[in-house]
This record gives structure tokens, C-alpha cells and sequence, in this order.
């Protein structure tokens, strides 16, 4: 690993010396670092790696970390906020002035529960049992430990208790409560300030279609694809702006959407520029999600916030979020989409914005304030596991 791949970041002049650690930094991890750094007062320290080589940062970013930045981590701390990704009992171990430290371990993803069942097959599960063991031994270090969603936490607290009884013998028992009595969701915040000044202009004309998803195989944009084709052979009018993070590895169905949909195909490609993403997604009348995994779902979050109705599975996450009229039974994203080119109304007139505007930092930063200083200070954790 390079040198220059460690990063660390300072900002603030004054409040609690607080440490954040994140060896994946990438998507909603970077969005809640920016967002913690920009909108929660205090002295922050971030120290981080790139987003990649997740199973090999999970196994192995402890003992680096440990070695690379012995300065910073062995400083005199009130408190440290890591990410699950980290193996946070680990480095409280090789760094034994962080051991007395209090913690918040953030989950955005897990390794207990995904991949499900049946989503890797049984020899991958068992190698990765460790990354799993990781996620518990985090949990267990950690003072609170924070969920995204009640989803997730919910999803994380089985899968834990099923992995302790299969285990033959020492096994820890109550683990799977005690995570259970210091969790509590917190959702990750929304930054609009890139989106300032933008306005939801009046439209007609076709249905506009976005979709601002990672580029991986779990967010399905075969199946978002293939939902498109079966439009367009019915002969219907739409126009689709793909945005979202293109990974080294892209799935080919990229490559073919612009014979697959012609002019209809307004834009393909990734927006690094903030501002032009939040004017794609106020271009957008509905925002799509394929997800076969969804924990949250920022980039969805972001396009409702923007006024898109919102289009996803009625599954994972989704029935926790958005009302039952914007979800579609997975299988059946064309015959949704359907609708909506035919009466494009359906998704111009309503007030979106609402189902997203308590995700905004300015809705969320008081939650966040309040469960630091509550670690900080000591107090209880305890909370009531909705957002």
C-alpha cells in the first residue's frame, strides 16, 4: 500500500478532540465524513484509506493503521467514530492508548447479513466468517454502535444470534443483546448545499428517468436495463439520465445501453462535480432503484430530496422509507415505469420532497450532536431503534 494512500484530515478550532477512522472510503462513507467534519462542532481528526480491497481492508487495516499513524492514534482523544470496516477491537488492542477511548461504530453495510443466503455460495460464507467475526468484535468494542436504518439494525441483530448458535462450543453468549441495548439508527445526513439555488422548474413532454446508483452487480442495472428495453419495444416515450460511481470493474450492460436505447439515453456517466449531479437529479421526474441489497440508499435519498418520485422494490429497506405507492414488486420495475410514461403527471405532481427532508444535515445534525455527546459524556445510549 502506498504511503500517500493514508489520509489524514483536520478541521475545527475548538469543542471535544474527536477521531475519525474510515479504511473504506468511498460513496456514503465519504458523504458522512465530509458531513460530520462540515456540520458537528468539534476538533476532528479523520484518518482514512481509498475505497477498495474491502475484505483485505476489513482483515488487515488495524495492524496498518497501527504501524502508519502510531502519532495520531496514541494522542489524547474524547472520543473516536470508525466505521465497520474496521476492526476496531483490534486496534484498541495495538493501540492501547485508544483502548480507554469511547466509540461509535457506524454501520453503513454489514458482513453477517449480506450476502444473503444464497448470494454466495457456502465455501465463500465459510472464508468469510472472519469479516462477520469483524463486524461482532467491532460492535463489541465499540460504546454505541449505529445503524443507518432500523432495517439494518434489525437484519444485523438476527444474523449475529444465528451466527453465535452455530458456533460448536465458547460461545459468547448475550453478545447478540448487548450490541442490542447500545444500538441505535441514525440515518446518514443529506448535504444539499451543492443543490442550492436549483429550482423544480415546470415540465411536460416525456417521462425523465434517473437512475445514480453505484455501478455494481448488487444494484442491478440489468435488471434497470432490461425494465428500459421492454419500454422502449412497447413504444413508449421516456428519456433516462444514468449518473452514479463507476467502479474498475463495471458491469458490461453499461457499455451496451446506448444501442439498447438510442436518443432516449440523455446522459451516461458519472458526475463528479456536485452541483451538476443535483442538476441532473432536479432534471429527473422519478428516480429508480433496482437494489438487491439496500441498507439506506443516499443516492435515492438525494434524488427524492430534489422532488423525484421515488421507484423501488417493495423489499429491503424501501417499505421503511417510501409510502406504498412508490414501491413495485420486485420483478415488475417495467410494468411501474409503464405507468408513469404513460401519465407522467403521476410523477410530476406530488410533493416528493417531503418523504426526504428530515434526512437533510439540517434535519439530522441535533441526533448526531446529541449521540456524541452522549458518548463523550458517558450517558446512556439507549434509544428507540426508529429514525
Amino acid at each position: 500500500m502506498a504511503a500517500n494512500d493514508l489520509k489524514a484530515a483536520r478541521s475545527g478550532s475548538s469543542g471535544p478532540r474527536l477521531l475519525f477512522i474510515d479504511p473504506y472510503l468511498t460513496a456514503s462513507h465519504r458523504a458522512l465524513m465530509d458531513g460530520l467534519l462540515a456540520h458537528i462542532p468539534a476538533r476532528w481528526t479523520a484518518l482514512t484509506l481509498p475505497g477498495r480491497y474491502f475484505r483485505w481492508r476489513m482483515r488487515g487495516a488495524a495492524s496498518y493503521l497501527a504501524l502508519a499513524a502510531p502519532d495520531i492514534l496514541s494522542q489524547s482523544w474524547d472520543g473516536l467514530v470508525c466505521t465497520s470496516m474496521l476492526n476496531l477491537a483490534e486496534l484498541k488492542g495495538l493501540v492501547p492508548e485508544l483502548a480507554a477511548v469511547p466509540a461509535l461504530a457506524y454501520f453503513h453495510e454489514n458482513q453477517l447479513a449480506y450476502p444473503a443466503p444464497g448470494a454466495a455460495d457456502a465455501a465463500q460464507q465459510e472464508r468469510d466468517l472472519f469479516l462477520a467475526f469483524s463486524n461482532l468484535s467491532t460492535a463489541q468494542a465499540a460504546k454505541t454502535v449505529a445503524f443507518n436504518s432500523d432495517y439494518h439494525r434489525r437484519e444485523v441483530l438476527g444474523a449475529a444470534g444465528a451466527l453465535i448458535a452455530r458456533l460448536p462450543d465458547a460461545r459468547p453468549e448475550g453478545l447478540a443483546e448487548a450490541i442490542a441495548a447500545k444500538s441505535r439508527v441514525l440515518p446518514p445526513p443529506l448535504e444539499t448545499a451543492p443543490a442550492a439555488g436549483l429550482k423544480r422548474e415546470p415540465r411536460s413532454g416525456p417521462l425523465r428517468i434517473v437512475w445514480n446508483h453505484r455501478w455494481e452487480h448488487d444494484k442491478d442495472p440489468e435488471g434497470f436495463f432490461r425494465a428500459l428495453a421492454e419500454l422502449a419495444e412497447r413504444g413508449l416515450a421516456f428519456e433516462v439520465a444514468v449518473l452514479g460511481v463507476a467502479g474498475a470493474r463495471r458491469p458490461e450492460v453499461f457499455g451496451l445501453a446506448g444501442a439498447l436505447l438510442g436518443a432516449r439515453l440523455v446522459h451516461l456517466g458519472p458526475v463528479a462535480e456536485r452541483t451538476e449531479y443535483w442538476r441532473w437529479i432536479f432534471w429527473a421526474d422519478v428516480a429508480v432503484s433496482t437494489a438487491r441489497q439496500e441498507y439506506f440508499g443516499l443516492a435515492l435519498a438525494e434524488a427524492v430530496w430534489a422532488g423525484c418520485r421515488p421507484c423501488a422494490p417493495r423489499a429491503l429497506v424501501y417499505p421503511e422509507l417510501y409510502p406504498a405507492e412508490c414501491l413495485y414488486q420486485p420483478g415488475h420495475l417495467a410494468q411501474a415505469l409503464a405507468t408513469l410514461a404513460a401519465r407522467p403527471e403521476l410523477a410530476r405532481g406530488g410533493q416528493w420532497r417531503r418523504l426526504a427532508e428530515g434526512y437533510a444535515w439540517e434535519g439530522q445534525a441535533g441526533a448526531w450532536e446529541n449521540a456524541l455527546a452522549g458518548l463523550i459524556a458517558g450517558a446512556s445510549q439507549e434509544s428507540p431503534p426508529n429514525p
